[in-house]
Formats: C-alpha cells, structure tokens, sequence
C-alpha cells in the first residue's frame, strides 16, 4: 500500500471513532513528509477543522485545491474551512466551483441550500435541495427544505412534506424538529397532532443520544444562591434578548447567580452589553453537546434555562442529557420540547389557561389534549405576563399624526406567519375598508417569490396590488421602528401572533388587532394586549378581527388617542415594569428548585 494512503487509512479510523487528537498525531507528521499529497492535505484540514483549528484548516484546505484543481471535494471542503474563517462569499464560490466539476455533489448542494436559507433566501434554497429530492429522499436535505417551503409561507405543503420525511426517517431529529415547528403555522392541524409530533420528537431524541452520565453534587440547601444557567443561540442583537435583557438588569444577586452559554458564533454589541450580567459567560458556539454538558456540569448549575425550544441552532440534546438536576425552557419557542428532561416551561394564564379555566375544559370536550396535557413539561405560569418587553434605547418618537390620506394597515411578521387563510381575511378587510392600504415588511421580503406570492393572494381577493406594499428589512432598529409612522392599524398574525413585532407596533404608537387562538402561539396576543389594558383590541374569533378593524378604522379620534397615548401606557403597565418581572422570574426559579428539593428529599428517605 502507498505509504500516504496508509497514513489516510489510519486516520480516518480514528475519526469514525471521534479519536481526533489521535487522527491528528497521525496526519500531522504525514502532511509535512507529503506536502503534496491532496488527500493527506484536505483530510488533515478537516482533522484541524474538527479540532477548531480554524486558520490551519483552511491552510491545509487552499493546498489541496492547489494540488488538484479539478476534484469536486476538495472545493467543497475548501467552502466548509472558508465559512468557519468568516469567509461567507468565498466559501460560495467555492461551493459553486464545486457544483460546477460535479453537478451532483451533495455536499456543495447542501451548505448552498443553507446558507441561501440563512439569507433569507428561501427561493433559492427550494432550487438547490429540489435538484436532490425530486430524484431521491435524502435525509441530510429534508430539513432545510420543510424550513424553505415554511419560509415561503406554503405551510401546508412543509408539513405535508415533513410528514412524508418523517415516516421515511423515523430517527431523524432533524426531521422531526421540522415537522414540529411547522406545526406552529398550521391553520388545519389539530392541537393533539401538533402535541404528538413533539412528543414524538422527544422520545426519538432521548433514544438516540450517545450515553453519558451527568452528575449534579451541589448542596440541597433552600435557601443558598441557585446557580442559574441561560442556554441560547440568541444573547446577540435578537428578539429573545429583548424580553431577557430586564431581568438581567435587575435581579438579586445575592439570591442568583448567572452563567451564560452563547452558542452563536454571531457576538456582537449586544451580547458585549449583556455579558457583564453574568457571573461567568462560555462561548460554546464551537462546542459539540456533550463538551457543553461538561462545563455546565463543571459549574455546578442548579436550573438550566433554554431559550430556544426548537428553534433553528437549538440545543435541545444538551438538555436531552440533563446536565443539570432543574430543567425548564422560557420564552424563544411557543410549544412544548416534548422533551421529558426539560421539567418546566414558563409561560402565563392567558397564553396556556390552567386545567379548570373554560379553554381547557372546551379543548377537552372536544377531544383534544387542554394547555397542560399537551406539553411535555411542567406549566410554570408567571403572573400578571410571562414576558417583560425592554424597548430599544433608540426607538424614535411616535408619530402623533395619523398615516393618511389614506387608512394603512400593516404587518411587520415573518413571511411564515402569513398564511393563505389570514390572507384571506386581510383581504375582506381591504374590501370592507375600500379605501386603505397595506403594507407588509419583513426580512424574508428581500426575495421576490414572497412578495409576488403575497401580491397573487391579495390580486386573488380582489384587491389591486397598487394598494400593497411590500418592504424588505431596515438597515438598523431605529429605521425598522420608524416605518411604523407609515401605519395606522397593526394587524397581528395567526395562528402564530407576533411577539416583538405586537410589542414594537405598540411602542411606536399603533394599535394592534388579534384574535384568540387555540394554543399558546396564537394567544400570545392576548397575554400582550390584556397585560397593558387593551382588552377592547382582542377578537374572540379570526373573523372577528376583521369586524374589530373596520370598526376602529371608522373612528379616526379613537385612532388618533392611541397614537397619541400608547408608549405612555405600555411604560406604564407590567409589561414593562422590569423590577416586578424579575422578582416574579426569580420566585418563579425558587419555586422550581424547592419542588426539587422535595422530591429528592422523599426520594432519599
């Protein structure tokens, strides 16, 4: 056997066994004895790669394309290194080189389908997993393409075909959580399916975990500091620091301590404001699960808190370990892990009303699962509102002028929120007021099939598009905020509402308009709303907004008195009382570990 070969051989064994230092003394040593071998070369810059040796890797990666121009692998390797170094447009390149010697290469196809994802290019991402689906089901592609098909708002087609994915890969946790948040748009799925396909997803990801033994030897003491951990991809310029960010601020340090893992490699000026809130802050964005596992359990965390559910870049097999005796999951997802080792979920009585409220006595007669049976986790329900909104420092005034000459509506969701069925009653309202406008902004509107689709269903629903507009994002918070000047009305998404964009609508002066929904992602709105005192904004049924819209845009003083008093209010109530908020947050957590305690105590006796 060729001696380079060899070596290759070797350390390849050793990576099928996760031994990459063991890999790496192998090829190491080989890489300078054939400086111009290429698979010794691409090989060692992967081994350098898994070992987070960025810039090495990429070094290794460039001399292998040197040495062999025209192997379709190397380029796409060269692509992985690249977009590890921060080096997104040359990492493309280099994928389409690859696509370009090899216009089957699946890897190249792949990281192309996600990273046109990652761009809000849902479109795009559609074009390249399509070239692999439409011969073959591919597991790896599969996800990216239900989390495409969402993106471009076709619901019902990403959870038709999520469906089909998971009945074909089972084990597939990737699939699954696919299928799962998919869910969360869904205007015809029932509350029991949705449940099912969480729990499904929990029990496929507890089952094919790799073992490991995690142990927690912290005092059972009550009354001592808990140590709290904070588990997000979203510490950074994101929605999820905007309701996390007050009680950072303002909670007893005597009583908690804090330690953060940002697992995004994004950092920027608000994960730099938000790190000196913490006792102790770990960038695990290159950490795999279990090396994270280990520092938590190295710091001795009581309560482990995540912040994004099932979320993209989630970290739900870190809590499928339990690395930490307290588990619960808060704000960034608006349904249940279905994971069995999160123990609670924080939420509040408006968005999951308790087993005896009227909502879940209707949900059980009519044989769906009421708020509690259909969460994996324990409901820990935060009163007055499970949320506290911490507004940007620079959010422009309100405009005080209404946005006419004519009445405009408008809509600052993500595209997936807006789907056919809410169309549809958008476009009833169009008719019914005949004279206003609409205007929809959203990150996903920098590709035009989105804002086309949006411009047929409206066409559809007999309203020219000359009364649409459609905006793609602002380049800062202050430019996105102050768009709302252009808005008379809000018109909230179901059966997802907005979260952050009800609250900034608010802020800036708009009255917003939702319904009540059927689970916690379509009640939101009415925990928002009712929580600052504007329960006459609340629709009892979908329908029903549409009647609560034509109504307030027939009465220009009542509009006029909400732009004019809305910011002082929302300040004024609980939403935004952050000192209220953390010391219900904190109690909340005391609550949570004396639950413990108890169980343990009448365990160990």
């Amino acid at each position: 056997m060729i001696p380079a070969l060899a070596k290759v051989l070797e350390a390849q064994q050793f990576l099928s066994r996760n031994e990459v230092e063991a890999a790496a003394a192998v090829l190491g040593p080989a890489a300078l004895k054939y400086p111009k071998d290429p698979n010794v070369l691409s090989l060692y810059s992967i081994i350098l790669f898994r070992q987070r040796k960025y810039p090495q890797a990429l070094h290794y990666a460039q001399r292998s394309v040197a040495v062999a121009p025209t192997d379709t692998n190397y380029h796409a390797n060269l692509g992985l290194v690249q977009m590890a170094n921060g080096k997104p447009e040359a990492a493309i390149a280099s994928y389409k080189k690859a696509l370009e010697l090899d216009p089957e290469n699946s890897e190249a196809m792949l990281s192309l389908a996600n990273n046109a994802l990652d761009n809000n290019d849902a479109t795009l991402a559609i074009g390249y997993c399509e070239r692999v689906l439409r011969r073959r089901m591919d597991a790896q592609f599969c996800p990216t393409y239900i989390a495409a098909l969402a993106g471009m708002g076709r619901i019902d087609e990403a959870l038709e075909f999520a469906r089909r994915a998971a009945s074909e890969f089972p084990d597939e946790s990737f699939i699954l959580t696919g299928r799962s948040s998919t869910y969360n748009y869904s205007w015809t799925a029932s509350v029991r399916e949705a449940a099912e396909a969480h729990f499904t997803f929990g029990r496929s990801l507890l089952a094919s975990k790799p073992a490991a033994d995690f142990r927690f030897s912290g005092s059972l003491d009550r009354n001592r500091p808990l140590r709290v951990g904070l588990l997000s991809a979203d510490l950074r310029a994101h929605s999820v620091s905007y309701f996390i960010e007050p009680y950072l601020e303002h909670y007893d340090r005597d009583r908690i301590q804090l330690f953060a893992y940002s697992t995004t490699r994004h950092h920027d000026k608000v994960s730099a404001r938000l790190k000196p809130h913490f006792k102790a802050w770990h960038d695990c964005g290159d950490l795999i699960d279990i090396e994270m596992c280990r520092i938590i359990e190295k710091d001795g965390i009581d309560i482990l808190i995540d912040l994004g559910g099932l979320t993209h870049n989630n970290s739900a097999t870190v809590f499928a370990y339990r690395p930490a005796p307290v588990q619960a999951t808060y704000c960034g997802y608006p349904n249940t892990t279905g994971l069995p080792t999160i123990d609670w979920r924080l939420v509040d009585a408006r968005t999951d009303p308790t087993p005896d409220a009227p909502e879940s006595v209707s949900a059980r007669a009519a044989g769906e699962p009421d708020f509690d049976q259909r969460c994996a986790e324990r409901l820990m329900r935060l009163a007055p509102c499970f949320l506290c909104y911490r507004p940007p420092a620079d959010a422009p005034p309100p405009k005080r002028d209404p946005a006419w000459p004519h009445l405009t509506f408008g809509s600052f969701n993500a595209n997936k929120k807006i789907v056919p069925p809410l169309l549809d009653l958008w476009c009833e309202l169009m008719r019914r007021v005949p004279d206003s406008r609409f205007i929809l902004k959203t990150f996903e509107f920098k590709d035009t099939a989105p804002r086309e689709r949006i411009f047929q269903a409206f066409e559809k629903g007999g309203i020219n598009r000359s009364r649409i507009e459609i905006l793609g994002p602002a380049i800062t918070v202050g430019e996105h905020l102050a768009m709302y000047s252009r808005v008379d009305m809000a018109m909230d998404t179901m059966p997802y509402n907005g979260t952050t964009t009800t609250c900034e609508a608010l802020w800036m002066g708009v009255p917003v308009i939702t319904g009540v929904g059927a689970t916690h992602a379509g009640r939101v709105g009415v925990s928002l709303l009712s929580v600052i005192g504007l329960p006459e904004l609340i629709a009892s049924t979908p329908a029903g907004t549409v009647d609560l819209a034509v109504a307030l845009a027939a009465d220009p003083a009542r509009l006029a008195a909400y732009r004019a008093g809305l910011r002082e209010k929302m300040a004024a109530s609980p939403l935004c009382d952050a000192k209220a908020f953390s010391a219900g947050f904190t109690a909340a957590l005391r609550a949570m570990w004396n639950d413990y305690v108890d169980r343990e105590s009448s365990r160990t006796r």
